[in-house]
C-alpha cells in the first residue's frame, strides 16, 4: 500500500506573519500562531491537517527560505512508514 505525506514546514524565525500562505491556502491547513517569534512577529504554523501539497503556499511567501512544502511518496504501511506519519502529524508538519 502506497500513500502521500504533504505538509509545509515553516521557518518561524523568518516569517513575518504576512498571512499570504493563510490566505492562499486553498485546503486552509496554515493558521496564525497565537505566538511570537524572536522578532516580534506573529508566525504561521500548519494546522496539523489538510495538507494536499499543492505548494499554493510556497509560491505566496514573499520570504526567501521561510516555507517549504515537504512530500513523502511511495510510503509502504509498515512499521516504519506509521512511525514517520504520527511524527509529522504529532509535530504539525515541524
Amino acid at each position: 500500500m502506497t500513500e502521500e505525506i504533504s505538509y509545509p514546514v515553516i521557518n518561524k524565525e523568518i516569517c513575518k506573519g504576512c498571512m499570504r500562505c493563510i490566505v492562499g491556502c486553498p485546503q486552509n491547513a496554515i493558521v496564525l500562531s497565537d505566538e511570537m517569534n524572536d522578532a516580534g512577529y506573529q508566525f504561521a504554523v500548519y494546522s496539523g491537517d489538510g495538507c494536499t501539497g499543492c505548494k499554493d503556499c510556497y509560491f505566496t511567501c514573499p520570504e526567501p527560505l521561510a516555507l517549504e512544502v515537504h512530500q513523502l511518496k511511495n510510503i509502504r504501511n509498515d512499521d516504519v512508514a506509521k512511525m514517520i506519519k504520527a511524527k509529522v502529524t504529532s509535530k504539525g508538519g515541524n
